[in-house]
């Protein structure tokens, strides 16, 4: 049974809560919404926290890339 969580605030996000089997336990989906279309993820919940920690990260302007360019 899936549940419908808020919507993140101020955002076309929002959180639907849904067990994804023995193996992967609760998990989390992201809808957005955007011009009559959307796009979602599935995450579990360590995937969430690891996520979040990103997210945080971004949001403080100091995020990581992916790479380092050498000169």
């Amino acid at each position: 049974m899936a549940t419908e969580l808020r919507t993140i605030p101020t955002t076309e996000i929002t959180q639907t809560r849904f067990f994804g089997g023995q193996d992967r336990g609760t998990m989390l989906q992201l809808t957005v919404h955007d011009r009559g279309s959307f796009q979602s993820i599935s995450i579990t919940r360590d995937q969430a926290a690891r996520v979040a920690q990103e997210l945080l990260l971004f949001a403080n302007g100091n995020e990581v890339p992916d790479f380092v360019e050498t000169s």
